[in-house]
């Protein structure tokens, strides 16, 4: 199905509701209309980047040692308990029929695509895996088909970095998960699952559509109790056989700015070392999780006489303002570094912290 969105620009094709009418839009089409889909098990095609995998002749040499462990149940998933509560429930949810449709919102590396597979896991699901921005009005198409299709009872559609989707098709999805139908076509009802690291973008942009998902879950940042459990769990599982210093794990877990992927990075470049100064100094890590761009942050803040806006701070520091935001000023807010008022300013604890590195 080709529609070309941007060149739309009647507006009626909306319901008014935060749906789409598709025989409206279907007026709007440029070129032929949906060709006959086949009965036959459908291929995996990211159609815009011309990358059809059926293409790749897979890897047949020696298999290597296991690069990554995850989590294969809830009791291994640490911490983050009152997810895990509220996902069992969905559970109980699901198997009474009712609608299960879920958000996960959180930091990057706090584990939202595992908790959603283990989800997934426990209701023995049919899984359909996309990123947000891969998805337009033609494969929406095939993942329609592939849902009707399955076999399984249940099928959890999950849409990572679900922010990045475009509007568009975010408001043909509307009616889809609203009520399993569009246009009068039914379909298999399923489990919508979505995660993102941007959730104020989904409230600027699709309330609408928040609105239709009724559970919204946040993973909460770690402490350094349940980084240690983390990063033992993970020796277990991987490199139960290699030399790794307690006080190591430490300095790791207080390092990491309480984040699973980067703790796991840090434990591994230490495997490797076999000193963890040599570690932090490599990985530019000063004190607290904090590396050279956020003290440099910090001084730029300490030296200014009025509050600094993102785009201006980020520039003096040499970084994008969406590098900063994303990458730094989260941490930097919620451990009481900096304020935002609305622009930013340094803590009086921010400025401590200069004191002890002079």
């Amino acid at each position: 199905m080709g529609l070309f969105w941007n060149k739309i620009e009647d507006k009626s094709i909306f319901d008014g509701e935060g749906g789409v009418d598709i025989d409206a839009l279907y007026k709007h089409t440029v070129t032929e209309n949906i060709v006959a889909q086949s009965d036959q098990p459908l291929s995996v095609t990211i159609k815009d980047g011309q990358f059809d995998i059926n293409k790749i002749n897979s890897y047949e040499g020696e298999t290597l040692r296991k690069f990554e462990f995850r989590p294969q149940n809830f009791d291994q998933f640490i911490g983050q308990n009152e997810a895990k509560d509220r996902l069992k429930t969905v559970i109980k949810k699901v198997k009474k029929g009712l609608k299960s449709h879920i958000l996960i919102d959180g930091i990057k590396g706090h584990g939202k695509s595992t908790i959603v597979e283990l989800f997934a896991k426990q209701i023995d699901a049919h899984v359909i895996n996309r990123i947000g921005k891969q998805v337009n009005v033609d494969n929406l198409v095939d993942i329609i088909n592939e849902i009707n299709s399955s076999k399984k009872k249940n099928v959890v559609l999950f849409i990572d970095e679900f922010d990045t989707m475009d509007w568009k098709v975010i408001k043909v999805l509307n009616p889809i998960i609203e009520s399993f139908e569009i246009s009068g076509k039914k379909i298999k009802p399923f489990i919508f699952a979505s995660a993102t690291i941007n959730k104020h973008i989904l409230i600027k942009n699709n309330p609408d559509t928040l609105d239709r998902i009724p559970t919204h879950i946040k993973l909460n940042r770690y402490n350094s109790v349940e980084m240690l459990q983390i990063l033992e769990q993970y020796i277990k599982q991987l490199y139960s056989n290699e030399k790794i210093e307690p006080e190591a794990l430490m300095v790791i877990a207080e390092n990491c700015k309480y984040n699973p992927r980067t703790s796991i990075a840090l434990l591994e470049e230490y495997i490797v070392e076999q000193n963890i100064k040599k570690v932090m100094s490599n990985c530019n890590i000063i004190k607290n999780g904090l590396n050279s761009i956020d003290i440099k942050i910090l001084q730029t803040l300490n030296e200014s006489n009025k509050a600094i806006g993102a785009n201006a701070l980020a520039m003096k520091v040499r970084i994008s303002q969406q590098e900063y935001e994303r990458e730094f000023e989260p941490y930097l807010i919620e451990y009481d570094y900096i304020n935002r008022v609305p622009s930013r300013v340094i803590t009086e604890k921010g400025k401590q912290l200069l004191e002890e590195l002079q």
